[in-house]
């Protein structure tokens, strides 16, 4: 302890010029919170080669040069320090989330960071974060805040800036014309790597977001304005609709799907229809959620045009039926913004929600509700907690642990390969023994209300394969884990003969590659909600018709 004072002790003692700070501060960013990136380029060059090591360390000369710039840019006097210190705890953070979960940062994941609640924020506190970002982020930053800076006049500050920019271009000029060919090969090859530099990555998500949001049109643009319902639909009894909406549920880990361990056996004997080879629109929610209700699709989506335009529960409200949101997660991503909906997370049920949190069971009480109250045609969309990660421990109760050891902590790098995975398996089992429940409430009303149960996860999750945790990456990077989502439906006798779905065309149907375009068509149809605003095409019932049709023969 008085090793440390004596340190700081000596940096308020001395005066250091803002060029000196800033060149110190650039080489603590490059040599302490890049170590990800640096192991990535190397290990995509040949480590025998003389020209790929001369390559590497001519890279490390031009950042180096390149944060000492940022840094100095920063260095004014009163709020220099500041920002320099912000500079590097911000960096220590990335760095500690990128080496430990394999993450990539960029626009989509700063979206997520800057929409995070507190419950998801606890999640993620663990005693080696905090460990690390003592070392690699409070002590340079009270380093920064500790020493005195000899501030010159404003003619020599912006000389010295000059001067660091020039020897960044000097630099960066003088590699670029020995080891181009290197560099754009690695940056073809790995484009991984964008996402790793710190902080830059940062700046460059944040300014992504930026430049999303300056260009969307935040005047509200109304969606399906021609949209009618289908007389034809109308049933002499109310259809419910209930959609649950998964969260970070991934296809490789359902049973249905041929996973080997029963982590759905509460569904056996449901009559649900499993559709196996699914694809998310994104790799977090963020990105998903909204363009799952988009009437955009996946290949035209933006986030902050989405959250510009209705969706598919404005057409579907519009058009007559009754939507409503029950919410167990951390919100809809606006989605729901227009519509009803009720925050079941703060629930005050001591059996169900402890510790701040509440288990998905407590929906199933807003689905008792509704189907009492349910005298017309209705949507409920039920908003998951499942399988959110880091904490997989929290997602379901102890009666429902199916698979031991398990991983009771959110550390989940340093678990055991199977007692991360059993962890993970209990939450999904879960999730199967809420979507039972929900389907014997639905068919214990089948005499009084058709109902049709979907169930789909808004992207999956990496659990430490090449590892790779979590989930948020590019999804032109991302792996299939993270991309490939459980979907299922469940239908009552009354909703079969309504919508005149053959139950053997559906699970054909059920094999086809699918994904998160099919949603909003599907609920559409459901409904007999006819609109130019979404494609009628990717409707499952009325693929499902048509697969029918044809097998029938009919020409």
């Amino acid at each position: 302890m008085n090793g440390v004072k004596h340190l700081f002790a000596a940096f308020r003692s001395q005066a250091a010029s803002p060029a000196a700070m800033a060149c110190a501060s650039g080489l603590w960013l490059i040599a302490f919170d890049n170590l990800a990136f640096w192991r990535d380029l190397w290990a995509a060059r040949d480590p025998s080669s003389l020209r790929a090591a001369l390559a590497v360390a001519g890279l490390a000369l031009v950042l180096w040069s390149l944060f000492t710039l940022l840094a100095r840019l920063l260095c004014w006097p009163r709020v220099g320090k500041p920002m320099i210190a912000l500079l590097l705890a911000v960096a220590a953070l990335a760095a500690y989330f990128i080496g430990s979960y394999g993450i990539l940062i960029d626009r989509g994941m700063m979206r997520n960071v800057l929409q995070t609640d507190l419950r998801e924020t606890a999640d993620l506190l663990s005693l080696p974060l905090l460990l690390d970002f003592a070392w690699r982020g409070l002590l340079p930053a009270a380093l920064v805040l500790s020493v005195r800076v000899a501030h010159p006049g404003w003619r020599q500050a912006l000389a010295g800036i000059a001067r660091s920019a020039l020897l960044f271009a000097v630099l960066a000029v003088s590699c670029l014309t020995v080891f181009y060919a290197d560099y754009a090969s690695a940056a073809r090859n790995h484009r991984e790597l964008r996402h790793l530099l710190t902080p830059t990555n940062v700046f460059n998500g944040l300014a992504g977001l930026w430049k999303e949001h300056s260009r969307a049109n935040r005047q509200l643009v109304r969606v399906g304005e021609d949209a009618r319902r289908d007389p034809a639909n109308a049933g002499a009894k109310p259809l419910l609709v209930v959609l649950v909406v998964g969260e970070t549920a991934r296809a490789a880990n359902f049973s249905l799907g041929g996973y080997a361990r029963p982590t759905n056996q509460a569904l056996a004997g449901k009559g649900v229809v499993y559709f196996g080879d699914v694809t998310s629109c994104g790799t977090d929610t963020a990105t998903s959620l909204p363009c799952m209700f988009s009437d955009l699709g996946a290949g035209k989506f933006e986030a902050a045009e989405a959250g510009a335009r209705e969706n598919v529960l404005d057409i579907l409200a519009r058009a007559g039926v009754g939507v409503r949101w029950l919410n167990n997660n951390s919100g809809c991503k606006g989605v729901c913004d227009r519509i009803l909906w009720s925050d079941l997370s703060r629930t005050n049920d001591p059996a169900l929600c402890a510790g701040g949190e509440c288990l998905d069971g407590v929906l199933l009480q807003g689905l008792r509700d509704g189907l009492a109250a349910a005298t017309s045609d209705n949507l409920m969309v039920l908003h998951l907690m499942g399988s959110h990660g880091p904490a997989y421990y929290k997602r379901y109760p102890a009666v429902s642990r199916r698979f031991e050891p398990t991983c009771d902590t959110n550390d989940i790098q340093r678990c055991s390969v199977e007692a991360l995975r059993n962890t993970y398996d209990n939450g999904i089992a879960y999730t199967s023994e809420v979507l039972a429940k929900q389907i014997d409430l639905l068919a214990a009303q089948a005499g009084r209300v058709d109902s049709v149960l979907l169930y789909i996860s808004d992207h999956g999750e990496s659990l430490g394969e090449r590892n790779i945790y979590l989930h948020g990456l590019p999804k032109v990077l991302a792996p299939r884990e993270q991309t490939q989502v459980p979907m299922l439906a469940w239908l009552s006798p009354g909703a079969w003969q309504r919508l005149g779905v053959n139950e053997a065309a559906l699970r054909q149907l059920a094999a086809q590659p699918l994904s998160h375009d099919n949603l909003s068509p599907t609920l559409l149809g459901l409904f007999g909600v006819r609109t130019s605003a979404v494609r009628s095409a990717l409707d499952l019932t009325a693929m499902a018709r048509r697969a029918a049709t044809q097998g029938a023969g009919t020409p």
